[in-house]
């Protein structure tokens, strides 16, 4: 076994040469270590020629740097004492000595391993802290984002080793950084880019409470979703930088909101220094709501398995705001995806109605009480939207909402139980004398099942193949069950329709005109009501925000909120009713166009047979004596069966029903606000315009003196309400791009007009001062 060393490299440092001295003191150095442990070097030996051929210069350059080696005056053996040493090969470390410099030698100036981003693009030295001195100076980020590449041919086997190493389910990872200070900045990147994402990216956190009020609001009587006391805790205890599904519910809501009432958001944001540079329009804020929505869901969202009541409620309010900036296309897709999430949960069916081979139900164990209510009231949301499309003209075939059967029910009713009485282990009562926000919300889903018996025969195979006396008895029992559904009513959900225009106190003209005296927001003795500010530029610094008194007055708040019930109950009634009438209608005018083309073909046969007769000279008295007594049979016929159709009660009633809706249709507009109208958003728009474009623009023949006075009156309402239902969503008007500003002058300046009309209408007599 050899004990030589490795020989030497042939190159030495220019300003150090080996002398006999220093290269005898090496000698004996080696010797005196083959002696200890002969072995050991042996070992050495064998290694130091195996780095040498490997790594040939580069082993021995990186031997030198090694720290701890063996002092020597000669540069030759200090080159060799880091091979030596244990510490480098794992073997027993050699004694160390202090290092020290040659005296006439000028050691090189260490290398940086990397320079920053900037100081790289600068071709300047960096001093590779962080920030370095001359990112400093100049005021900019120091940042080490550049990608370092090794020089020369990549090396094979490296890259066979990493290639080996890299799991195969995960062939995208990044490789790891080049050096402590880049490792640093990675990992608060990562943490930044995962914490960045929560409710403050939508608007700063005072807005965000506001708006969040807003909602409760204005938005909660109509979509009575998420339960207020469960979100609110949440909400406080900021889930939304925990639980990525509460932000995408909150994001909705708010996307909701501004869809639906797109105002109270530029107040907020007003109020803010840069708010309205954040989101000029409406449409901006409502997109990022939907872009969080769908970040914070996530990439895997749709193959969960185990989604829940508040998923369904986000994809509920997200095809609401589609539907309310017309993306009809978002709107079905998103409603059809709460309505699968409904079915999936089971809360398309009574609870009790689950498996019957294994007697379980869709959902387990332990009951929630604040969930179960919840899916019953998103079922009853999407009911209600089908209906209200189904009536506007709009199937849609992808969303398929059977009527009930007996075998497949729909389930209850929602519990008319306000939520803060509604906790996950029981249900308490509603206090006496306090009426229920869902007690409005029930008398909607009434006034829409109605519809059941015609949606049956529609579905199954069309109301047009039964006999038109089967189908004028349909429609009218639906008539008379929808105006059935609005008796027993309690007082706060009541308007007076009977009542004579002007002659109310708490829906005539005080409830329209603004009062520029109003010391509160609810002034009780003048029913002034307004929610601020109004579209008049004198009185909208005078009065004060509703909304800053909410809390100190929650009676008031209720008071508002019903009155967004009733104006939305009306309408869908309202809605209902016209669909009714206009149905029977047409259907009764399509009926005797056909007995006119029947009669018409068999007089054209009769008078075909009379010209025969005469061709074939085969007349005589007894002949003619015989044809006009048939000829008096038809006209009587003709006569009875006009009498018949004159005297028909289901005709009178229709026809008395019309002019009926066209009153209480004045009625109504002259009786809400826009406090209680706006918060509505798009639905009630459409529905009291679909009633009153039915009303002006159907035929004369129709029209009964009611229609005809009244023509006018209702014709200036129609403009009006198409002007509010055509305000372009991102403020993109006929003549070209809107500046700023402008979709909110608009509407402000069309709500001004129609309170404008509702005053002087009223001011006018009402149905009193019609001509």
């Amino acid at each position: 076994m050899s004990s030589s060393y490795p020989p030497p490299p042939s190159s030495t440092p220019d300003n150090a040469e080996p002398t006999v001295e220093t290269a005898q003191q090496g000698a004996d150095s080696g010797s005196q270590h083959a002696q200890i442990h002969p072995a050991f070097n042996a070992d050495i030996s064998a290694a130091a020629a195996i780095a040498t051929a490997h790594h040939g210069l580069q082993a021995l350059q990186a031997a030198v740097a090694v720290p701890g080696s063996v002092s020597s005056q000669s540069s030759v053996a200090n080159q060799h004492a880091p091979v030596v040493d244990g510490s480098y090969l794992g073997g027993v470390p050699a004694v160390a000595a202090e290092v020290r410099a040659p005296p006439n030698g000028n050691p090189k100036a260490t290398r940086l391993r990397r320079a920053c981003d900037m100081c790289s693009q600068r071709k300047v030295k960096c001093d590779e802290s962080q920030p370095c001195r001359p990112c400093t100076e100049l005021g900019v980020d120091c940042t080490f984002n550049r990608t370092m590449k090794r020089r020369g041919p990549p090396n094979k086997h490296v890259e066979a080793a990493k290639a080996a190493k890299q799991p195969r389910l995960e062939p995208n990872i990044s490789p790891g950084p080049h050096n402590a200070a880049e490792t640093l900045i990675s990992i608060a990147g990562s943490q930044e880019a995962q914490q960045v994402l929560d409710a403050e990216s939508i608007a700063p956190w005072p807005v965000l409470t506001l708006l969040i009020d807003d909602f409760f609001t204005y938005i909660h009587p109509l979509t009575p979703f998420p339960h207020e006391p469960t979100f609110r805790m949440s909400f406080t205890a900021r889930e939304d930088r925990t639980n990525r599904g509460f932000l995408a519910l909150l994001a909705s809501m708010i996307g909701c909101l501004v869809a639906s009432f797109p105002r109270t958001a530029r107040l907020h944001l007003k109020a803010q220094q840069h708010g309205m540079h954040m989101y000029p329009k409406a449409i901006t804020l409502i997109d990022r709501c939907r872009s969080i929505a769908l970040e914070a869901r996530g990439p895997a969202f749709y193959s969960r398995e185990d989604v829940n009541v508040y998923d369904a409620a986000t994809s509920y309010f997200l095809g609401l705001a589609a539907a309310y900036t017309m993306q009809w296309k978002l709107s079905r897709r998103f409603m059809a995806e709460s309505m699968t999430f409904i079915r999936e949960l089971g809360y398309h069916k009574p609870r009790d109605m689950g498996s019957s081979m294994f007697g379980v139900t869709y959902r387990g164990p332990p009951f929630n009480h604040v969930e179960d209510q919840l899916g019953k009231r998103i079922f009853w949301c999407l009911f209600l939207g089908l209906r209200s499309m189904y009536q506007l003209g709009s199937h849609q075939g992808d969303i398929v909402l059977p009527p009930p059967t007996p075998s497949e029910p729909y389930p209850e009713l929602p519990v008319e139980v306000d939520d803060q009485y509604i906790l996950t282990h029981q249900i308490l009562g509603q206090p006496e004398g306090v009426v229920s926000l869902l007690t409005g919300f029930n008398q909607g889903i009434k006034i829409y099942m109605t519809m059941n018996g015609i949606m049956s025969v529609e579905v199954s195979y069309g109301i047009s193949t039964l006999p038109f006396h089967d189908q004028k008895t349909m429609l009218d029992e639906s008539l008379q069950a929808v105006k059935q559904v609005m008796d027993g009513l309690p007082r706060e959900l009541i308007i007076d329709l009977h009542a004579k225009s002007g002659s109310n106190q708490i829906h005539g003209v005080s409830n329209l005109l603004p009062t520029s005296h109003m010391t509160s927001v609810f002034d009780d003795a003048n029913s002034g009501l307004h929610y601020c500010p109004l579209p008049y530029a004198a009185l909208q610094q005078a009065n004060p925000d509703f909304r800053h008194t909410v809390s100190a007055h929650p009676e008031r708040r209720r008071l508002l909120q019903y009155e967004i019930q009733k104006a939305n109950m009306y309408a869908s009634q309202l809605a209902t009713r016209s669909y009714y009438v206009e149905r029977y209608l047409n259907l009764r005018d399509a009926h005797r166009e056909h007995a006119r083309v029947q009669a018409a073909q068999a007089s054209f046969a009769a008078a075909a047979q009379q010209q025969q007769q005469q061709d074939n000279d085969v007349e005589d008295a007894t002949a003619s004596v015989g044809d006009a007594a048939a000829g008096t049979q038809s006209v009587a016929a003709a006569a009875l069966h006009a009498a018949a159709e004159q005297t028909d009660p289901i005709d009178d009633t229709m026809t008395t029903e019309r002019e009926l809706i066209v009153q209480h249709l004045l009625t109504v507009l002259t009786s809400i606000s826009q406090r209680s109208m706006e918060p509505n958003g798009a639905s009630l728009i459409n529905k009291i315009r679909q009633v009153a474009s039915t009303l002006v623009n159907d035929a004369p023949e129709r029209k009964g003196p009611v229609a005809v006075k009244a023509q006018e009156s209702l014709s200036k309402f129609v403009e009006i309400l198409m002007r509010l239902e055509r305000i372009p969503p991102s403020g993109v008007s006929d003549g070209g791009v809107a500046a700023p500003g402008d979709d909110e002058e608009m509407e402000l300046r069309n709500w001004a007009d129609l309170r404008e009309h509702q005053v002087r209408f009223l001011q006018g007599g009402g149905f009193v001062g019609l001509p």
